[in-house]
């Protein structure tokens, strides 16, 4: 990408000539007026050999310490001025480029440039890895959960990912809200798609301070839930006025799939509470922190900031982290006797928490697999791949995890009761929840029932 600067031959009234800028990338060739007017003496003109072997003229700006104060201040702004419209000229091709711009783009950007740019220089310069830690740091509370901040902070590197892969041809690329637009969305979704494979092509983008982390290919869901919490970020912007307005209005995100919710029998939860760890404490323990969690249903963010004085008179109650900030609710969930048995098992005066010990979200995860894989869970399920979206045969337990066991509690009460007000009670789902109607599937003994009605 070259620029070169040109001085025109007509003076203005008051004796000043117009800067005029040739851009070149590959065969794009323009050359357009800037309407930028400054001294004729405020210019240097060197004289340079082409690679074909032409004489030519090559214009730089004069700043140097010989120019009166009031001369040199004028350059200098000038040179900030057009220091910002190549930024701008460069960040608009990017966007463009493989739609083959028309005739006259340069001039119509640098008209854009003048009209839009410049007048709120401010809020369209906001770059947005800086807004979503403004976000971060305005919109956080002491209480909020882990998860949440995890997922900006992931948002926030495929973000800086995005820029330092642009920056690898467009070195001055910065990407600011302000100047986002469907396009521009479009190609950070796309970017999201096949982030894994560009960090395999170009290491140097994960490499720096909120760049390092390993990487994996993901799903359609994964990228649409990213692109919700860019989205979220954008409307907080729009509203408190820090850009001119959300990109995301022009913008239509996919809808997540998702298949029928696969979660433990009666009988396979009691085949895991029976089942002798007594040779490995470490299963043991977590084996019991599952099954309790199958009791209550409450989610791993919850689960693991569970303390003693949350049980009171033979009843869990938590406000979940993740309705924590918008609508915080007290759920409260009587403990039967399984979950009474646990917690009086784990009882300790001089410990806060509930259980004595907590693997991380991934740890924990592994060894519900791992649990599930020693009592001989090998029930086969068919389960949509998160990546393809294609209908996949799997066996139980390579498909466990943490939200396995709030799928337990909340399919099996379900099943019995069908009533999804009561059961929202003890899950702490919203009314009318989406994710409630994958619990609506009838299950085969009912679908027995029903045909056999007709025998």
């Amino acid at each position: 990408m070259v620029f070169q600067i040109y001085i025109g031959k007509r003076k203005n009234s008051r004796g000043k000539v117009e800067i005029s800028l040739r851009f070149r990338h590959g065969k794009f060739d323009q050359q357009a007026v800037t309407n930028l007017w400054i001294w004729p003496d405020m210019f240097d003109s060197k004289v340079f050999i082409s690679n074909k072997g032409t004489a030519g003229e090559r214009y730089t700006l004069n700043q140097t310490d010989g120019m009166t104060l009031g001369s040199r201040n004028e350059a200098t702004e000038v040179a900030e001025i057009l220091s910002r419209m190549q930024e701008y000229i460069e960040e608009c091709f990017c966007m463009v480029r493989r739609k083959s711009p028309s005739t006259g783009w340069l001039a119509e950007t640098i008209e854009r440039f003048h009209a839009e740019e410049l007048p709120r220089i401010e809020e369209e310069r906001t770059e947005v890895v800086g807004l979503i830690d403004t976000y971060i740091a305005m919109t956080s509370e002491p209480e909020s959960s882990d998860s949440r901040m995890e997922a900006y902070m992931l948002l926030r590197r495929s973000i800086a990912r995005f820029e330092a892969l642009r920056r690898i041809k467009f070195p001055r690329f910065r990407l600011f809200a302000g100047r986002m637009d469907e396009s521009c969305l479009r190609q950070i979704q796309n970017f999201f798609h096949k982030e894994h494979v560009w960090v395999r092509k170009y290491p140097q983008i994960a490499k720096g301070p909120g760049l390092e982390g390993r990487t994996r290919p993901k799903g359609p869901n994964t990228v649409n839930d990213r692109m919700k919490l860019l989205k979220a970020v954008m409307r907080w912007a729009a509203k408190t006025r820090r850009i001119p307005g959300n990109p995301f209005d022009s913008f239509t995100l996919g809808q997540n799939v998702y298949g029928t919710p696969v979660y433990l029998t009666l009988e396979e939860r009691r085949r895991i509470e029976l089942h002798d760890f007594s040779s490995d404490p470490r299963l043991a323990l977590q084996r019991d922190i599952f099954i309790f969690q199958c009791c209550v249903g409450c989610r791993v963010s919850d689960l693991m900031g569970l303390r003693a004085d949350n049980v009171i008179d033979g009843e869990l109650n938590y406000v979940a982290r993740k309705t924590r900030e918008g609508r915080p609710l007290t759920i409260k969930v009587p403990l039967n006797r399984t979950a009474l048995t646990i917690v009086e098992r784990y009882a300790d005066p001089f410990r806060d928490s509930l259980f004595p010990e907590f693997y991380s979200r991934m740890g924990y995860n592994n060894i519900i697999k791992e649990i599930l894989r020693k009592v001989g869970l090998t029930r086969r399920v068919v389960v949509i791949d998160p990546l393809t979206r294609e209908p996949v045969c799997r066996k139980l337990y390579e498909i466990a995890s943490s939200h396995m066991a709030r799928r337990t509690f909340i399919g099996n009460i379900f099943k019995k009761f069908k009533d999804q007000n009561l059961v929202s009670e003890l899950s702490g789902h919203t009314p009318g929840s989406h994710a409630f109607a994958r619990y609506r599937e009838i299950d085969t003994e009912i679908k027995r029932e029903m045909v056999a009605a007709i025998d």
